[in-house]
């Protein structure tokens, strides 16, 4: 499929837009003792997946500008309601756009309220979950763009406190475990077009705190060149598959058409039965199930000759509750659909 991709459909280039966090990682590693960077990752990924010329992945990073990148700021950023550079520039010329915080935001106070928006500085779960959703969403308008974001840069020992650590650990789980897989009430389905990258998960301990062999030093909550090693190969392998497989759904759907005459899928949400009617004519359908990040997880076929009034039904009872895509293939078409399933 990908093979039969244009240009202008491809999710394979994009910027890193970041502070000194990001740029450790991208490589190399100022302490010197990085053995690979982001940049050659990518070179790797194109090796192993045969990519040369413009099929190939690339990426370009940018210390981004404001003072400081915490969630508040990148809130305004993706609003628009800022007096610097804001998401429009970037869009124009970027197929993909990373993002993070820097390890001040791991800093936490409390679990906090409602009441916290009124200071959307203040370090609070509650505000750090209002400003993420409110990204995501200016995420999902744009889906002809592919999106990641990472979770919280993790302090090391001598710069938090165990509150701190339970806090942005708590708010980085919320973030990976329950908002990227479509559980969180507020939110709903996870869109497709993002990726939730757990950098904090990656560098921490149970207790939330940066690992020791991670860290530059005590004192020093950047990261160290064993944990470029560790994060930039991940970098890329998640980051770009995800993107790869939003590419090839991206390119699926046809927005506006139908290519069996009447179809429609319900309920959706679905719980346990997923069921797909429609008139369908002399020819073959062949039915798949994506995940959000494009995992096929079901396939069946209906033969050519079916009775023109089909009724299909699907048994999801082995399914988790989250965003999932419905292909509908036949001889010369393919149309995809969105449902997710709510337990």
């Amino acid at each position: 499929m990908i093979s039969a991709l244009s240009a202008q459909n491809y999710f394979r280039s994009g910027i890193f837009l970041h502070h000194s966090t990001g740029s450790y990682i991208w490589g190399p590693n100022p302490d010197g003792t990085s053995t690979t960077t982001i940049p050659g990752q990518m070179h790797g990924f194109n090796t192993t997946h045969g990519f040369t010329s413009n099929d190939s992945v690339t990426m370009n990073e940018e210390w981004w500008s404001p003072g400081d990148n915490e969630w508040c700021t990148q809130h305004e950023f993706f609003e628009g309601n800022t007096a610097f550079t804001d998401i429009n520039y970037y869009l124009e010329n970027n197929k993909i756009l990373v993002i993070k915080s820097c390890f001040p935001s791991s800093a936490m106070a409390a679990v906090g309220g409602p009441s916290d928006t009124l200071n959307p500085t203040y370090k609070s779960i509650y505000n750090y979950k209002w400003h993420w959703r409110h990204i995501v969403k200016v995420m999902e308008n744009h889906p002809d763009r592919f999106f990641a974001i990472w979770t919280n840069a993790p302090l090391e020992n001598s710069s938090t406190t165990p509150t701190e650590a339970g806090f942005s650990k708590t708010f980085c789980r919320w973030a990976k475990d329950t908002l990227a897989n479509g559980l969180d009430s507020e939110y709903g389905p996870f869109p497709a077009n993002v990726y939730v990258f757990d950098f904090f998960g990656k560098l921490t301990g149970a207790n939330g705190v940066m690992l020791d062999q991670y860290r530059t030093s005590a004192y020093d909550s950047h990261p160290n060149g064993a944990a470029t090693d560790l994060v930039a190969p991940q970098f890329v392998d998640e980051i770009f598959e995800a993107a790869l497989a939003y590419e090839s759904l991206y390119a699926d759907v046809e927005e506006g058409s139908s290519i069996v005459s009447g179809i429609k899928i319900f309920p959706n949400p679905a719980t346990d039965v997923l069921n797909i009617g429609f008139c369908s004519p002399a020819k073959t359908i062949n039915l798949e199930i994506f995940s959000a990040v494009g995992e096929k997880l079901f396939h069946k076929t209906i033969p050519n000759g079916s009775t023109n009034q089909h009724v299909e039904s699907i048994d999801l009872s082995g399914f988790s509750t989250g965003y999932y895509f419905l292909r509908i293939q036949t001889e010369n078409a393919v149309e995809t659909k969105k449902f997710v399933i709510q337990k």
